[in-house]
């Protein structure tokens, strides 16, 4: 079968012929394709980056324990419970209450018996013990802006590590001062068997241990909740 070139182009024939007498003439050739990159052509832009996101970001990068932060929560925390306590001894001297050197054998204190008034005082320096280790806890959590209970922690093991190195240098120095007669004639009398004292004592520092190690980790998250909301509020706006 015969084609008419009129009616049927060669389809062979470069497509641009027709236009040859153009000035300049048209030529074929490759298309360009210019590269849309590894995002494409779409110009959605992303979803603003959210609080919850910034502050992951944030605590990734941050976040954990801080020694410095601790050193100084513990500083502050011994500060706080000297203070309180040098209030408390003042007190009752003011008072002419004395009993802070032997609650126990005080004689009472008005209605109270000696008993009671020795749980009194008792329960007094555990709250000076929880307030100082809270304001120890805050301070570190504060300073370090993350990881409120990594910080209280922190606090608390710093605190260990100093009474434990208190301790040892007492002993080391026992021989020359005799520092731990004048620790035992200054323990006030408790009203239990004497050979019970020592699991009273043990008993005692396991309570206190365990009070400042909450008021330490309950310090740490306050302190830290205030950066969460100044933070919050530069989202937000």
């Amino acid at each position: 079968m015969t084609y008419s070139h009129s009616l049927y182009p060669d389809p062979a024939r470069d497509p641009a012929d027709p236009f040859r007498n153009l000035d300049p003439a048209p030529v074929t050739g490759s298309t360009v394709v210019i590269d849309p990159g590894p995002g494409g052509y779409d110009a959605v832009e992303p979803p603003p980056v959210t609080f919850e996101e910034v502050a992951e970001r944030q605590r990734e990068a941050f976040g954990g324990p801080k020694i410095g932060a601790a050193f100084f929560g513990v500083l502050v925390a011994a500060a706080t419970g000297s203070l309180l306590a040098a209030a408390l001894v003042l007190a009752d001297a003011t008072l002419g209450l004395a009993v802070i050197p032997d609650p126990w054998a005080s004689g009472g204190v008005g209605p109270l018996d000696s008993t009671a008034v020795g749980w009194v005082v008792v329960g007094v320096l555990v709250a000076i013990v929880l307030v100082a280790a809270y304001c120890g806890g805050y301070v570190a959590g504060r300073m370090a802006r993350f990881s409120g209970i990594a910080q209280g922690l922190a606090v608390w093991v710093w605190a260990i590590v100093l009474a434990v190195a208190g301790g040892i240098g007492i002993a080391l120095l026992d021989g020359r001062y005799d520092l731990l007669v004048h620790v035992a004639g200054a323990r006030p009398s408790v009203p239990v068997p004497e050979d019970a004292l020592m699991v009273v004592g043990v008993s005692a520092a396991v309570a206190v241990a365990v009070v400042a190690l909450g008021g330490a980790l309950l310090g740490g998250v306050v302190g830290v909740r205030y950066h969460r909301r100044v933070d919050r509020v530069g989202v937000d706006d």
